[in-house]
């Protein structure tokens, strides 16, 4: 078949049909490479919650003790986390003159499962008489809490 000069082919290239599929694959590969990123964030997240709860649980046991002294210890519960609790007391300085103990409390709750895990950890403040905590572990005058 003979072509004239002004008459044109219609349809596209083979070089266009090539172009084209690689800007779809370039596409298709970013979509799936976000979609992975963000389960992959997901699950860090729901470790990370899930770390921060028991945390919290972990405090409000330490918080229920008789007896609040300056001590640090671990412990390994029913569950996958490991807990590394400390009690200080904190602004000793300030307050020798005073009838109470400012003890700083630190729960840090590190996920042996998923080693990956960022550990979480909690601290909190508990006030307690000097009297009572030479006796039976002070009564609590106040509370302070914040996560890190």
């Amino acid at each position: 078949m003979i072509k004239s000069a002004g008459q044109r082919q219609k349809g596209f290239t083979l070089l266009e049909i090539m172009i084209a599929l690689v800007l779809i694959c370039l596409v298709v590969v970013s979509v799936i490479e976000l979609s992975s990123a963000n389960l992959r964030n997901l699950a860090k997240s729901d470790d990370y919650v899930e770390g921060s709860a028991r945390a919290n649980d972990k405090m409000r046991d330490v918080l229920e003790l008789e007896r609040i002294e300056e001590k640090s210890w671990t412990e390994s519960g029913d569950d996958r986390f490991v807990y590394d609790i400390a009690i200080v007391e904190i602004e000793k300085e300030r307050s020798r003159a005073l009838a109470v103990k400012l003890m700083q409390i630190t729960v840090k709750a590190s996920d042996m499962k998923n080693r990956d895990a960022k550990p979480v950890t909690v601290k909190t403040a508990k006030m307690i008489s000097r009297s009572d905590a030479l006796n039976d572990g002070g009564k609590d005058v106040a509370r302070k809490g914040y996560v890190n």
